[in-house]
């Protein structure tokens, strides 16, 4: 005997059935997006920022619930289209033969739309791609990685000589300093090394860094994962820069790029 709630699931199914009967042309991934599915689309690019890039494979995973969605992969002209998307923040990677890459931002994904962005592929090199395993490796198991050591304090000028033990730090990392008497959080807004204002420090490197309030010699500095967000792959080969598009681009996730992310309209 069948049930009042799987007569309606039955019903639905044929309904949704004969409209893909009737209506020529239309796909189920159509269907999908007319049933409130998003889709995202757009291309793949070489390190030139011109040359399509074949055969890469777009991963999505959603942010709420987890589900990974794949695209097939790029044809000749780089392009690809990922469909059936709920509605959402979405985490982006693309894998190819030669290694993977973690694009340097979220995106936005809305009901019944279509979103465009353009993607350059940009490999590492050696240093950098070392520092960025040994820091995700340790985000996954604790959240944040130790990066430092506090080396000098100058209470005058509120900033520290920090010791780059491991991995990396860069402008806009999010970093957590810890020791016997302090324990504070904050965004790194500078770094001079050997007298340079530079972008990023790495391990072996002493950098002067402004703090947001006092520390203390031997406190440890943290690499902290922003918004708890780990990328998609752990051992990339580089970050997918998203240069153009359509969808909302909503902020950078952890990444070594020093490209801001530009949101402008996708054209074809």
């Amino acid at each position: 005997m069948v049930t009042g709630a799987k007569s309606k699931q039955i019903s639905a199914f044929l309904v949704i059935s004969l409209v893909v009967f009737l209506t020529p042309g239309l796909s189920w991934a159509e269907l999908n997006q007319s049933l409130g599915k998003g889709s995202l689309q757009g291309k793949v690019l070489a390190l030139d920022g011109s040359t399509p890039f074949p055969g890469a494979l777009i991963k999505l995973k959603h942010l709420t619930t987890g589900k990974i969605f794949e695209s097939q992969p790029t044809n000749n002209q780089g392009y690809f289209k990922v469909d059936g998307l709920a509605k959402g923040l979405y985490l982006v990677g693309v894998a190819t033969p030669q290694g993977d890459f973690n694009a340097n931002a979220l995106v936005g994904i809305e009901d019944n739309k279509t979103e465009e962005i353009i993607m350059v592929l940009k490999p590492y090199d050696a240093q950098t791609a070392k520092a960025a395993k040994e820091v995700y490796r340790e985000q996954k198991k604790a959240g944040e990685s130790l990066v430092g050591r506090v080396v000098a304090y100058y209470p005058p000028q509120k900033a520290a000589d920090v010791f780059i033990i491991k991995g990396y730090l860069q402008l806009r990392d999010r970093i957590h300093v810890k020791g016997e008497e302090t324990d504070f959080y904050q965004n790194v807004e500078s770094l001079v090394l050997e007298g340079q204002a530079v972008k990023r420090a790495y391990a072996s490197q002493t950098v002067l860094m402004k703090l947001k309030y006092p520390a203390q010699v031997g406190d440890l500095v943290y690499l902290v994962c922003k918004e708890g967000i780990l990328p998609i792959f752990l051992t990339p080969l580089g970050i997918a820069a998203i240069v153009a598009g359509s969808a909302a681009v909503i902020y950078g996730t952890v990444s070594l790029t020093d490209e801001p992310v530009v949101s402008s309209k996708f054209k074809k």
